[in-house]
């Protein structure tokens, strides 16, 4: 399948799910992930655009919506879907901060096209500083701090195994260093994220342990050819990028 009728197929399936049923947030967040990715394109050279909807697609195959129905059996069916609808907002828009360089840090999502607060609050924590410090920012990146704030949040949290998951399935294209990057985030962040969920959210475990399966099938070939050719891998990672 090419590029164009991969792009027109997760459109179209998000497209379609979000208005049967009212999901305004995700609706317009997929309007917006278009406008704010467009012209940016990945490292394996494919529209940006695709990533964030795959990451959006995958939530809805697994049903989320289920898992939140489950963990939370008094809630009624607006709530539970409410809360699917930020989520999957949330999914679309997690890099647009970030990669589009929004001056208004978000306040854009609320302020002017009227997305929900939590759609705008998820964003916010899954985006990180830039390197530098700059005058929008009040701080610069701490991943300690930064995986703190996500480990508050369950949407934040779905949505980040979500999007490693994604960014995994192209871990073939990445330079070597960004690759021990990831390794090393992987085993310090990511898995200990993953535990976490599945000790706090039971119903959401058979969702995790599908992202998680895919995450470690695609980065351990790598992992074990790195840790081979003496590049500073251990078997718990990378001891130093």
């Amino acid at each position: 399948m090419n590029k164009r009728a991969s792009f027109n197929r997760l459109h179209d399936f998000i497209k379609e799910y979000a208005e049967r049923r009212n999901l305004r947030n995700t609706i317009a967040a997929l309007s917006l992930a278009m406008k704010y990715h467009e012209g940016q394109f990945r490292d394996d050279g494919e529209p940006y655009i695709m990533h964030p909807m795959r990451v959006c697609v995958t939530l809805i195959l697994l049903r989320v919506d289920e898992a939140f129905r489950k963990t939370y059996p008094k809630k009624g069916k607006e709530w539970i879907w409410h809360a699917c609808d930020i989520m999957y907002a949330t999914a679309l828009l997690h890099d647009a901060i970030e990669e589009a360089h929004l001056p208004r840090k978000g306040k854009e999502f609320t302020q002017v096209y009227h997305l929900d607060r939590g759609v705008r609050k998820n964003v916010r924590i899954l985006t990180k500083p830039p390197k530098k410090k700059r005058w929008i920012w009040s701080q610069v990146y701490n991943p300690d701090r930064y995986y703190r704030k996500i480990r508050k949040s369950l949407i934040a949290a779905i949505v980040k195994i979500s999007d490693r998951k994604d960014n995994c399935t192209t871990f073939g294209v990445f330079p070597t260093q960004r690759k021990k990057k990831y390794i090393v985030e992987n085993y310090e962040y990511i898995y200990p994220l993953i535990k976490e969920v599945k000790k706090k959210h039971s119903e959401f475990v058979p969702i995790i342990e599908v992202l998680e399966g895919i995450i470690k099938r695609e980065v351990r070939p790598y992992e074990y050819l790195l840790k081979n050719n003496e590049t500073g891998l251990t078997s718990k990672g990378v001891n130093a990028c």
